[in-house]
């Protein structure tokens, strides 16, 4: 299962699913055709995306389920959804947005993929009284993503689970663990040729960190 396929599946369950910043609405799509959702909102901040959104959106004959809405964030969103999709952007903007929205995302089921920076989105959930119930470790077109899905619950995470993901630190999916395998060789082979004192040491740190984690310490 691809990426986007991915996130679609993981809308089974919701009625109305409003896409963050939505590209071409594939995951939409999937949702309404395979997963049983009823009706969607397809929106993005850039006309670009949305014109190829509306063309898929006829071109499957879902005109009737998917609204189309150019928004920053969910600045100009005013239709009822009860799961909210944020995905394929840096984890500063995501938590920017959710901040941003914090006021129509009350109570609402969160799934989204940051493609950096997972520790800030974490502990933008936390202050947003969010509980991570689900987490997972992909690769797809030999990249790495990490897939967070949350709702409303009031959770303090560590500092080892915002690293790493609570969910993702008790069940370490194979790719999970590759992943921070291969980070610890690169570490190893670079931290000797660090001349700065000061960088040595957090990578020295970062290092010893990670094998730790990945110990089950």
């Amino acid at each position: 299962m691809n990426r986007l396929e991915y996130l679609a599946f993981l809308c089974h369950g919701s009625s109305s699913v409003l896409d963050v910043g939505c590209d071409h609405a594939y995951v939409l799509i999937e949702a309404i055709k395979k997963y049983g959702v009823n009706h969607g909102i397809a929106s993005d901040i850039s006309d670009g995306p949305l014109s190829i959104a509306k063309k898929n959106i006829i071109n499957n004959n879902l005109i009737d389920k998917i609204e189309i809405v150019k928004s920053n964030g969910f600045e100009n969103i005013t239709s009822s959804f009860d799961t909210a999709i944020i995905a394929g952007m840096g984890g500063i903007l995501i938590s920017n947005i959710l901040e941003q929205g914090k006021a129509k995302i009350n109570g609402k089921k969160l799934i989204l993929e940051p493609n950096s920076d997972q520790n800030i989105v974490r502990k933008k959930l936390m202050e947003l009284g969010f509980e991570i119930v689900f987490e997972d470790a992909i690769i797809d077109q030999n990249k790495y993503y990490e897939i967070i899905v949350a709702k409303p619950g009031n959770v303090k995470y560590t500092k080892l689970e915002l690293d790493f993901g609570p969910i993702l630190l008790k069940n370490k999916p194979e790719v999970f663990v590759k992943k921070y395998e291969a980070l610890v060789n690169k570490l190893k082979n670079i931290i000797p040729n660090i001349n700065d004192s000061g960088s040595k040491n957090i990578k020295i740190e970062e290092l010893a960190n990670i094998e730790n984690m990945l110990k089950g310490i």
